[in-house]
């Protein structure tokens, strides 16, 4: 589909929509929406593309969507090959145009095959912050300790590889290729080890000791929290609120910015993606989630 509006289409305009907290369809849960506008091409040729970020709004606020709506237009090939991605503006469309052009490798040649002791561990389920840790969280299910369910694992080398990957997946910008490329609530072992990178950033002393820290920090705002399942489990472990690390994943950005060679104005988007909903309200994540 995305194809034939591609080659059939002089302009293709592509606007998507998540359903919290506003919605466009009121009563339809969990229904985020991709409205498309051609107009069609009198004959075949390269179309132009035009995309909004991932549109998010109060309730109160929807008679006023649709004309603040800003469109960035594909100046170059997306990272994946016949995606529409959900840059919001030409800043956006700019600096992932560099991400693909520095990243010579995948996130994923930095994995083992089978497991290791050495890995980093993230929730599938991400709404405003990306959930990855070195090493597994806290998780007992009636007092036995063992690995949360519903995780995901990216097996390395060694540690320092460990806390580059997962200094890389908590970024920002990790956050902003999740939401341009993902489906907005699932983060899939294809998306995050797809990831581009370079060798020189995943032996990166920086990065490496700004997640030391963010480890740290997080577990030091860590609040220990149980629930009792339906059938009666008890559920422990460890609820995160990565809103209160932000500084230091600001600074993992920066560290970011400087390899992909990013501008003043590129570093100041991806730093304040999505902040009023990502920092207007405590948010946390939880390894039972």
């Amino acid at each position: 589909m995305r194809s034939l509006l591609s080659q059939r289409s002089r302009n293709l305009f592509v606007s998507t929509f998540d359903d919290r907290p506003g919605k466009l369809f009121e009563g339809l849960q969990h229904c985020r929406s991709t409205i498309f506008v051609a107009q069609a091409a009198k004959s075949d040729g390269a179309s132009a593309i035009f995309t909004t970020g991932y549109q998010r709004w109060p309730t109160e606020a929807r008679g006023h969507l649709f004309p603040q709506m800003e469109y960035a237009r594909l100046l170059g090939a997306p990272i994946y090959q016949g995606h529409f991605p959900k840059y919001s503006n030409s800043a956006e469309e700019s600096l992932f145009r560099k991400v693909k052009a520095i990243g010579s490798q995948a996130l994923g040649l930095s994995a083992v095959r089978g497991s290791s002791r050495h890995f980093v561990f993230y929730q599938e389920a991400t709404q405003y912050w990306v959930k990855a840790t070195v090493g597994l969280p806290y998780y007992a299910k009636n007092g036995v300790v063992g690995a949360p369910s519903h995780g995901r694992y990216l097996y390395v080398r060694d540690e320092a590889t460990a806390h580059t990957a997962c200094a890389i997946m908590n970024s920002s910008l990790f956050y902003a290729y999740f939401i341009a490329y993902g489906d907005c609530f699932h983060l899939s072992d294809g998306l995050a080890s797809s990831f581009p990178v370079t060798p020189e950033l995943l032996r990166a002393p920086a990065l490496i000791e700004l997640n030391k820290r963010l480890m740290r920090d997080l577990q030091a705002n860590a609040v220990e929290t149980s629930i009792r399942t339906r059938d009666g489990d008890t559920i422990a472990y460890a609820e995160f609120y990565a809103s209160r690390s932000k500084p230091i994943i600001d600074e993992i950005d920066r560290v970011l910015a400087k390899h992909y060679g990013f501008t003043d104005e590129e570093l100041d988007f991806i730093i304040n993606y999505d902040i009023k909903y990502r920092m207007g309200r405590e948010v946390k994540f939880a390894a039972s989630e």
